[in-house]
């Protein structure tokens, strides 16, 4: 018979061999703030001037706006310009939608059942927007070609329980596609070969209490969809982002849930099928996460905006799916809402940016580390 203590000496000897007793060193450099609009939702970033530097686009929901920070040479940010939209700007989706070489903006106006195009005129200027009509409540989107024309076509999610796909012709306009109901409540939308089919597939978080899942439809090709298998996640999933977390060269999804201060990374299987979610702690209030290796070690690490707790947390990744604790947590701002993980300042390395919802700021953290030979 085992004695209750062995049960206690091997609980001891397991956390022993997964705790990590300090966080990790701050790979980042001082952070820079710069002030946007009104309650700040979403940041991305594009070279929107053709100078070969990614410049920062913050969409201000109350402000009824889009900030756009072009980028200087010295890695600093020269003062917002700022482009109206329609009501409650929630999302903004980067791409060349009329072919002429130079990055446009697709802005969803969350209130107005909208999403308004601006068509980039070159050296960072915009034509008047043309307004398109989709379903009620547009929250967030993806941009892809859906259909193999070449051109680039947007899926859209409301939170009225669309799914709208609108098929782009190349010159700016768009036709519509199918629409399809993809569970209660869908707050988050990316697109991916997930199936090892070539062709492009999406999977859709589904923040409503009686869905609580994310979504996978499969693509045809032809810029119609079929839906796939859903997987449970946590409490309220708000979004999701795919990475190979686990280095098996297949595509993996993280989902931040809403609702119990955690995350849920699915490796993918072999057979294309996705593993029961590992619950990954996180700090108060996870809203966003990116995926970088801001160490240098070759490895994916885990960066999430955390809402309520005031910071951002960093977690380097073990390369198996696992991310080592305690993370770094780092004070930006009140309520940091959107984190984007990327190389922006072009010396190959990634940074971070983050927007502060409460304090109406964008934070930039340089990446301190440089690869190998450079």
């Amino acid at each position: 018979m085992i004695r209750p203590f062995s049960y206690l000496m091997a609980a001891a000897i397991l956390l022993a061999g997964c705790i990590r007793t300090d966080p990790p060193p701050n790979p980042f450099h001082a952070p820079a703030t710069y002030q946007v609009g009104k309650s700040p939702s979403f940041l991305g970033a594009a070279d929107l001037n053709q100078d070969g530097l990614p410049d920062l686009v913050v969409a201000n929901t109350e402000s009824q706006s889009i900030s756009i920070l072009f980028a200087n040479n010295d890695g600093t940010y020269q003062d917002a310009v700022t482009l109206k939209t329609g009501k409650q700007p929630r999302w903004i989706v980067f791409g060349d939608f009329n072919e002429d070489k130079k990055t446009d903006l697709a802005v969803l106006n969350n209130d107005e059942d909208t999403f308004y195009l601006f068509l980039n005129q070159g050296k960072g200027t915009f034509a008047s927007p043309i307004s398109y009509q989709v379903g009620r409540a547009p929250f967030s989107a993806t941009v892809n070609d859906f259909n193999g024309d070449g051109h680039l076509d947007l899926a859209i999610v409301s939170r009225f329980d669309q799914l709208v796909i609108l098929l782009g012709k190349g010159d700016g306009s768009f036709e519509q596609g199918m629409t399809v109901e993809p569970g209660a409540i869908p707050t988050g939308i990316i697109s991916g070969d997930f199936n090892h089919d070539s062709l492009i597939d999406l999977a859709i978080a589904n923040n409503g209490a009686q869905s609580s899942d994310f979504v996978l439809f499969w693509g045809k090709g032809d810029g119609t969809f079929e839906r796939g298998p859903s997987y449970r996640t946590g409490q309220r999933p708000l979004a999701l982002i795919s990475e190979d977390f686990n280095r098996d060269r297949l595509p993996d999804i993280l989902v931040i849930n809403g609702i119990g201060d955690s995350l849920s990374l699915f490796l993918q299987q072999k057979d294309g099928t996705f593993s029961k979610p590992q619950q990954l702690g996180a700090e108060g209030g996870p809203v966003s996460a990116g995926a970088a290796d801001f160490n240098g070690d070759g490895i994916l690490d885990l960066v999430v905006a955390n809402s309520r707790s005031d910071n951002i947390s960093y977690m380097i990744g073990k390369g198996d799916g696992l991310f080592q604790h305690p993370p770094l947590n780092i004070h930006t701002g009140r309520a940091p809402f959107f984190i984007l993980a990327q190389d922006l300042n072009g010396d190959g390395n990634p940074d971070l940016a983050v927007i502060n919802n409460e304090d109406q700021t964008l934070t930039v953290l340089f990446g301190k580390w440089h690869k190998k030979g450079s």
